[in-house]
């Protein structure tokens, strides 16, 4: 229905009105009888007439007037339909018409608590509850926040925010209500920022100890699916999302006109920044963007045709890089020839990006074995997970990992008919006599730890290779006295151990031959899987294995030590996996369990690699460094007609009233994810930003690029786990206090910085100070700024 003019006149009759316009033309329209009812009092109904071109706002109006509700007093509507239920009476600027209200509805006006809810949102049985709540004072900012479920995370985003003072004084002192858009197709109807301004509500009404944050929770899981369910998440990913839907749920822009981004073109800096900053206000223009916008300058250089683009953009937030070592640190144990030496605990520096290789000559450096003698391999449940290749990037290789590195003789043959040394992989398995099945490998167990032996190949016999492993494991294997067994069968060992190479004496060779089978992700199959029947490779001239007692036997195995492998293919070389199998009696009277597990820690494992602190200014100058795009984001260049990997820098330009630091602890590469858990060092006050604004800068004005802290959101623990927390400052108190969910406590400056710091907020000064001077004319005056010492302590709410 359209409006009505200004100079008509109204004639009210019982059941209509008559509208004489100035014209020929009448319009009559029917009014509409609501009944007003308040929340606390359903039973008596108010009668009230409206006209459907009247907004709800007055329907509102007439409420409050009619219940005698103060002007300091929040109220909403809801409308109750005609099968019983409710449903909010969200905007209240549409008219009556719009909102569908009919004659006879029941229009309930419901006042809010002194504790910040409303009385609809609370269970029927928690009136108690409530007058509890009521009755406590604290500190208004001072109010913990429950964990839902792994919501730590956001828990740490909202208190966060929640201390921004001029964001959390608008949603205080209800400005927010004149600017919902609930027509914004890019928002979300205004019920982000109504959940948010309900959680500001109750957590600066010092009521509340602690508030549990289900509605909101189930509001950002409704407009962020990411955010459904109870998954751990990132607090800076919530924060950037919370932002964008509280900008858009509170833009003035009702109806945003289309603009186009144009490029500087050889004008000034001035010119092209101010109609950057100009376009971006016709369609954006919120307490989001008045708090949290700033503006960079972008410059990107083709390098073939040297074509320069300059554009302005608006940020929310930095992200800011953290340097990063091009080294990394791994543990390993080496395992000598020598088996009178225990394995070796090493702590080794290599390059990130580096080879096994690498990792192969760091500790050659601290043993002085050469690189060439080693083999590297992951050990898993017993068993060979991996065996590496020296050309095989590090990056395979993760830091829970148990790396062994393992001697071996010479890797190339001399000559042509040089004699080869075979590298043999030795599992250790134990008969299980509780279990008694046809298959002999269901009844083995693996335990110790494998090895890699060298083996003359002119020798790979099983007599030998008995002989050969007994000696491998002399420091832990007890050889039988004569007692043990018949004269016969020792005279045969003498004579095999004749042919065996002295101690110390290491045989010149090749360690492996091409065909060496190695253990890949399969290798992790359950004992109780059984292996099909391998042909595996060896040589013809193998002897029957056991034709004596001895203290354990052999048999070929397959990578994961759980299937016999009894026949050869005499066509090549490849070396099968060695099993040595025990008897329970045998592995208890000769092998030393305790022995067996021990290991040194070389020098190098007790140096403590200290990581030098880092400085916020030196992130901010790595933000603005130049750098060259990557291969999966190339930049369309207009003068050559094609794609190319451009250079890009980033200035600052303009700074907002509170600037956002993220700091990138979260590596994410193609080879590998990391946290860093690098300690950045940063101003709690006089953060000066003036080195990195290359706008012309007036001397006079100081203070607009100067920064006080006023939040920190920290991370501890590492990629797949962790817990969020936030340090904050008070704005009314100035004490800075420590937020861990439901717990709250105050703490001091020099507690706040740490390795775990993840989101900076920083409030510039000059905005402070327009604060303070706000509130010294309504109430009597806080401490100076955040950080500094409150007159009276803070409550320290558990």
């Amino acid at each position: 229905m359209a409006s009505l003019p200004l100079n008509a006149s109204v004639c009210t009759l019982p059941s209509l009105q008559v509208v004489e316009l100035a014209s020929i033309h009448k319009v009559e329209v029917y009014s509409v009888e609501l009944l007003l009812v308040q929340h606390s009092d359903m039973d008596t109904p108010h009668t009230a007439q409206f006209s459907q071109t009247d907004s709800v706002d007055l329907v509102l109006h007439t409420a409050r007037e009619q219940f005698l509700v103060s002007p300091q007093e929040e109220t909403r509507l809801w409308i109750k339909n005609a099968e019983g239920s409710f449903e909010r009476l969200c905007n209240t600027r549409v008219t009556v018409l719009d909102a569908a209200l009919k004659t006879g509805q029941v229009v309930v006006m419901e006042t809010r608590n002194k504790d910040g809810t409303w009385p609809s949102a609370q269970p029927n049985d928690t009136s108690s509850t409530l007058e509890e709540e009521e009755d406590f004072q604290g500190q208004p900012g001072i109010c913990g926040l429950t964990n839902l479920g792994n919501t730590c995370f956001m828990n740490s985003a909202l208190q966060c925010l929640s201390n921004v003072p001029q964001l959390t004084e608008y949603f205080l002192k209800n400005r927010y209500l004149e600017e919902l858009n609930f027509c914004n197709p890019l928002g979300m109807k205004g019920e982000i920022a109504q959940a948010y301004a309900d959680l500001v509500k109750q957590a600066w009404s010092g009521h509340h100890r602690s508030i549990v944050p289900q509605v909101f929770k189930t509001k950002v899981g409704h407009f962020a699916s990411q955010f459904l369910g109870y998954q751990q998440h990132d607090s800076q990913e919530l924060l950037s999302f919370l932002l964008d839907g509280l900008h858009e749920d509170l833009n003035r822009v009702k109806k945003k006109e289309y603009v186009e981004l144009c490029d500087a073109a050889g004008r000034p800096d001035q010119e092209v920044a101010q109609e950057a900053w100009q376009n971006h206000k016709r369609r954006n223009d919120s307490v989001i963007v008045d708090t949290f916008h700033g503006l960079f300058k972008s410059t990107l250089v083709c390098p073939d045709c040297g074509n320069v683009s300059v554009t302005f953009d608006p940020f929310c937030y930095l992200s800011v890089p953290l340097p990063v070592s091009h080294k990394r640190v791994m543990e390993v144990f080496f395992v000598s020839m020598d088996p009178r030496r225990k394995p070796e605990q090493h702590r080794l520096v290599v390059p990130k990006k580096g080879k096994i290789s690498d990792l192969c000559v760091a500790l050659a450096k601290h043993t002085g074995i050469s690189p060439e003698r080693m083999m590297v391999a992951d050990v898993f449940s017993h068993r060979f997970y991996k065996i590496y290749q020296l050309e095989e990037s590090l990056s395979s290789i993760l830091d829970r990992d148990d790396i062994f590195i393992y001697e071996v003789s010479g890797r190339a043959a001399i000559g042509e008919n040089s004699r080869e040394d075979v590298v043999l992989p030795i599992y250790l398995r134990e008969r299980t006599p509780a279990r008694d099945y046809n298959s002999s490998y269901y009844g083995l167990m693996l335990f110790g730890h494998p090895l890699l032996v060298s083996v003359p190949r002119d020798r790979l016999s099983w007599d030998a290779l008995y002989h050969i492993l007994l000696y491998r494991l002399s420091r832990y294997v007890t050889r039988p006295s004569s007692d043990d067994e018949d004269d016969g069968d020792e005279k045969a060992d003498l004579e095999d151990k004749d042919s065996l190479p002295k101690p110390g004496h290491v045989t010149e060779g090749s360690s492996q031959d091409p065909g060496l089978e190695q253990a890949g992700p399969s290798s992790r199959v359950v004992s109780g899987s059984r292996a099909p029947v391998d042909n595996s490779p060896g040589p013809s001239h193998w002897p029957q294995r056991a034709r004596r007692k001895h203290l354990f036997t052999l048999h070929t195995v397959n990578s994961n030590g759980t299937s016999d492998r009894s026949t050869f293919n005499e066509d090549t070389h490849a070396q099968p996996y060695i099993a040595i199998d025990w008897e329970p009696e045998m592995k208890k009277r000769y092998y030393d369990e305790v022995e067996a597990e021990g290991y040194v820690k070389h020098d190098c494992v007790g140096y403590v690699l200290k990581k030098a602190p880092v400085q916020l200014q030196e992130c901010i100058e790595l933000f603005t460094t130049v750098e060259t795009l990557e291969k999966e984001n190339p930049w369309y260049c207009p003068t050559c007609k094609q794609h190319q990997l451009a250079t890009k820098k980033l200035d600052l330009w303009m700074l907002p009233e509170t600037l956002i630091i993220h700091l990138k602890r979260f590596s994410y590469t193609k080879f590998s994810r990391e946290k860093l858990d690098t300690l950045v060092e940063f101003p709690i006050r006089d953060l000066d930003f003036s080195e990195f604004v290359i706008k012309p800068q007036n001397d006079s004005a100081r203070e607009l690029y100067k920064y006080d802290l006023i939040a920190v959101s920290n991370h501890y623990g590492g990629l797949r786990d962790g817990h969020y927390t936030t340090f904050a400052c008070n704005k009314d108190s100035g004490q800075w206090h420590y937020f861990d969910d439901s717990s709250v406590s105050p703490v001091t400056e020099n507690q706040i910085e740490s390795k775990a710091a993840y989101v900076l907020f920083y409030q510039r000064q000059d905005v402070a100070r327009r604060m303070q001077t706000q509130a010294s004319s309504s109430k009597p005056p806080a401490s100076s700024a955040c950080g500094a010492p409150p007159k009276s302590e803070s409550m320290d709410v558990n």
